[in-house]
């Protein structure tokens, strides 16, 4: 049987610039808050405290999520490359859409495995965003997956 990829976390690569914005916007907060501050004038200072420790948070926040992704990228990609994970290969039956209002899990089973994810954000591995309609109930699909995170995902 002939299968496409339609979904590789090694292809899709890292999706580094996301994080870097919520880095960058933070390092901005960090400079108004410094422009805020008057020497003369005590409620200068703390708003432009305030603006700054906003800003640091944020920032830390966001690299701090940005190098725990990459590390989950990293962990996937290698394992794909080492042949480290299972793959299973069947018909998608069970399968339970993301409602139109999200904030839920999408699932399905293949032969004898369950699959559920959600709406990843800031996930490396297959998530509701990158079903644009391969997963649903019928399909020919061939998965490969290490634990519970799917790193590829192949239709016929």
């Amino acid at each position: 049987m002939h299968y496409r990829t339609v979904f590789d976390v090694a292809q899709n690569g890292f999706q580094g610039w996301f994080f870097l914005l919520f880095v960058m916007g933070g390092l901005m907060f960090v400079l108004i808050g410094a422009a805020l501050i008057s020497p003369d004038d005590a409620n200068s200072r703390v708003k432009g405290r305030l603006f700054q420790l906003f800003g640091i948070v944020f920032a830390v926040g966001g690299l701090s999520f940005g190098l725990s992704s990459y590390q989950e990228f990293s962990r996937f990609s290698r394992a794909l490359q080492r042949h480290q994970c299972s793959v299973v290969e069947g018909v998608v039956t069970n399968f339970i859409p993301m409602p139109p209002n999200g904030h839920s899990t999408e699932s399905f089973n293949v032969s004898s495995s369950y699959f559920e994810y959600s709406s990843g954000w800031g996930s490396t591995s297959f998530n509701s965003e990158w079903n644009k309609g391969y997963i649903h109930n019928g399909a020919k699909v061939r998965i490969t997956f290490l634990d519970k995170d799917i790193l590829r995902v192949e239709t016929q």
